[in-house]
């Protein structure tokens, strides 16, 4: 699974279970609602690491709590290219 979806599940999850809707998450958290709604549509696959803290502040989560979820365990970067030294 890729990162990016894994980040989508879990603030969903986490949502879900504060049974809170994506204008809270806009507004608790200070990032536009349609930044939020792009990412968790997965419109786009880029979360700033400042609009994630915000978010996980905002659902009253601390950032290394965000990422200790089993949902992390398998991730990857697709479309990663390591870059061969010549």
């Amino acid at each position: 699974m890729e990162l990016s979806e894994a980040i989508v599940i879990r603030i969903k999850q986490i949502m879900k279970n504060k049974n809170m809707k994506l204008y809270d998450l806009s507004i608790l958290s200070g990032v536009q609602r349609s930044t939020l709604s792009l990412f968790l549509n997965r419109s786009t696959k880029t979360i700033r690491l400042e609009n994630l803290l915000y978010i996980c502040e905002a659902l009253d989560i601390e950032l290394k709590d965000f990422f200790n979820d089993k949902v992390f365990e398998n991730v990857e970067a697709k479309n990663w290219l390591k870059k061969t030294e010549d």
